[in-house]
């Protein structure tokens, strides 16, 4: 009975940890502020001065946040998902920290940016000591109901969208626009094209580093894995639409 109770134990804590992925179709939480950088690279935030609610972080994942002086609980880290912290003091980088196990404190007259998964390794690794960065606020570009479910390929197939704006994950096909970042910021192993006015303008292959550039009034569908074949077989010129 009691290695028939482990085993049961054990099958939790595996699911728990499976389905600690943030896979909601839209972050409707997110505090509508973008962390802006050198040449005008940005990402959306997160969380503001408020904690990770999720149990753990995985490093595919995409987790970016800003804690100011007003914030006075313990900062949450999750240092298996590749963490990057910032210092910044008068809107300039003084310190990065690119093993944090804890965080560090935050400067009286500063802030700290954290970075979990893609977020730290992809949007983070662009910035160095003495870059200037601004906290923006912005307007979503779609209400909640506007974001649609499915795109229809050029052969008339229809492709179901997981997420938008949120990390890519496992097997999974997520669609950006430009309140996510100036870049996907996704790692290599996935296919991506990015789409303007109903017309792909650009695709990015599988193993390819340059991240893709998301287009102001447009977006891009990204698949990983085992949902990679639905959407690859096209190219610069073919007409998709959203459904």
């Amino acid at each position: 009975m009691k290695r028939y109770v482990g085993v049961i134990l054990v099958l939790v804590l595996v699911c728990v940890g499976v389905f600690a992925d943030d896979l909601r179709f839209i972050r409707d939480d997110v505090p509508n502020k973008h962390v802006v950088g050198p040449n005008g690279i940005y990402m959306m935030l997160s969380h503001y001065n408020r904690n990770i609610s999720n149990p753990s972080v995985q490093g595919y994942e995409c987790e970016l946040q800003v804690f100011t002086p007003e914030f006075k609980d313990k900062i949450v880290i999750f240092p298996d998902a590749f963490v990057n912290v910032f210092i910044v003091k008068g809107d300039v980088i003084t310190e990065i920290i690119t093993t944090a196990l804890t965080a560090p404190k935050v400067p009286t007259e500063g802030y700290i940016i954290v970075g979990h998964g893609r977020a730290a390794v992809g949007f983070m690794a662009e910035f160095m000591v003495g870059d200037k960065v601004t906290i923006r606020d912005y307007t979503p570009k779609f209400t909640d109901k506007e974001y649609k479910e499915f795109v229809i390929m050029p052969d008339g197939s229809e492709v179901r969208i997981n997420g938008w704006n949120r990390a890519r994950c496992a097997d999974d096909i997520v669609a950006y626009n430009a309140d996510y970042a100036d870049r996907t910021y996704t790692n290599e192993w996935g296919f991506e094209f990015s789409v303007e006015r109903d017309e792909i303008w650009e695709t990015r292959a599988v193993t390819a580093l340059d991240y893709m550039e998301i287009p102001k009034d447009g977006y891009v569908v990204s698949a990983h894995g085992s949902m990679i074949g639905q959407i690859s077989m096209v190219y610069p010129g073919d007409f998709v639409e959203l459904d």
